[in-house]
């Protein structure tokens, strides 16, 4: 049976999107949210629509952006296994990534999914 992984940047604002169905990570979106509540509500959607076994979310180092991103976990991890991993530079790589091929501004605000794919292949790799 393959496994579909969805990869998730988290953020305040916009959550990457990432998906997988196999060995490599592809960016899927970016959902753009107001709060906790609507960041569950869209994820759990993908997870459903996309049919997702597992969930790998980027965790930061430390700062308002850990404990949001813990508090998104506490709630989604009673609903699907979460695996969690250090996200040290995935925006910063993807954004690097994109300006190296070139891609148009349109496609670079898709940076946050680019994160989400890099987050979710570093799992894939490493497993």
């Amino acid at each position: 049976m393959i496994m579909r992984y969805l990869g998730i940047d988290y953020g305040k604002k916009k959550i990457g999107l990432a998906i997988s169905e196999g060995l490599t990570a592809s960016p899927l979106k970016v959902l753009t949210v107001s709060g906790l509540s609507e960041s569950l509500d869209k994820v759990r959607l993908e997870i459903t629509k996309q049919q997702i076994d597992k969930v790998v979310i980027g965790i930061p180092e430390s700062g308002e952006a850990l404990k949001i991103v813990q508090e998104f976990i506490k709630k989604m991890k009673v609903e699907i296994e979460i695996i969690e991993v250090p996200e040290t530079l995935t925006s910063f790589n993807s954004r690097e990534m994109m300006s190296l091929q070139h891609l148009t501004r349109k496609k670079r605000q898709q940076d946050d999914a680019y994160a989400a794919s890099l987050i979710l292949q570093g799992y894939l790799n490493d497993k």
